[in-house]
């Protein structure tokens, strides 16, 4: 049966551990739980917007056309009210930080209109906005900008490596396979992984970031790394899917216990 929840799985997990995780390291706002509402709403006008634009196939826009206009309507609504109201709740120090989720997402909306929300860089401006929404819930707790980042990196990293290695197993067969295309995202992948570690071990040794960010975020660049060296068939994606699961798990309970 067709239905207008996000069909990508993986999503619900980048949405709701970033923002489950804020909500427990600074606890519960009034603003912080105005901006998970904004969010998660957003994330569920995603599929009427998908359906509406034709991306999920023209009969599946004639049958549901309708019934995925009401939907939008009304997730956006929810989610533009409970950003608006957040943003007047919210302390003015703390404002700007609204602004992390919001850019990402602006880049993921205008790469589905473009009908490219599964380019590298739609999923990777998906994976930014998910991981951002963190910041901002975590300074409307009352929480610092530096214990924000601390916390929104190491899924960001997560999210963004992780995302890119397994375009590397996708490129390794579609259409016969892409050898150059998919060595240039593995290359990439390891690149980002070095230059993440290597940013982070500068800042935790300026202090301005807590020395537990690497740990938080070794176990999802280790677990990227690895799929890009070995890329595994695509018949075990959704192994894969569930590995990154637990890893993304794993960066949470990490996050949690240190920041």
């Amino acid at each position: 049966m067709t239905t207008l929840l996000p069909k990508e799985h993986g999503a619900y997990g980048q949405l709701s551990l970033p923002l489950v995780t804020a909500v427990i390291v600074a606890g519960p706002s009034m603003a912080g739980l105005l901006l998970a509402l904004s969010g998660v709403a957003a994330f569920l006008a995603h599929e009427p917007a998908s359906v509406l634009l034709g991306l999920r196939g023209a009969r599946i826009r004639q049958e549901l056309g309708g019934t995925a206009i009401r939907w939008m309507i009304c997730a956006l609504g929810v989610s533009a009210i409970a950003g608006a109201i957040a943003l007047l709740v919210i302390h003015r120090n703390a404002r700007w930080s609204i602004a992390v989720p919001i850019v990402p997402a602006i880049l993921l909306g205008m790469a589905t209109v473009r009908g490219r929300e599964k380019s590298w860089y739609g999923e990777v401006a998906a994976a930014l906005a998910f991981a951002g929404l963190a910041v901002p819930i975590v300074m409307s707790g009352g929480g610092s900008s530096t214990s924000a980042i601390a916390v929104a990196a190491p899924f960001a990293l997560l999210f963004v490596t992780s995302t890119l290695a397994v375009r590397t197993v996708i490129l390794r067969v579609r259409g016969g396979g892409h050898p150059r295309a998919m060595m240039a995202t593995r290359r990439t992948v390891f690149a980002a992984a070095a230059v993440s570690m290597t940013c982070l071990a500068w800042l935790v040794a300026d202090k301005a970031l807590p020395a537990a960010t690497i740990a938080a975020a070794g176990p999802g660049l280790l677990t990227a790394v690895v799929i890009a060296v070995r890329p595994p068939h695509p018949t075990r994606l959704r192994e894969i899917g569930w590995t990154l699961v637990a890893v993304s798990v794993l960066t949470a309970v990490i996050v949690i216990a240190t920041v």
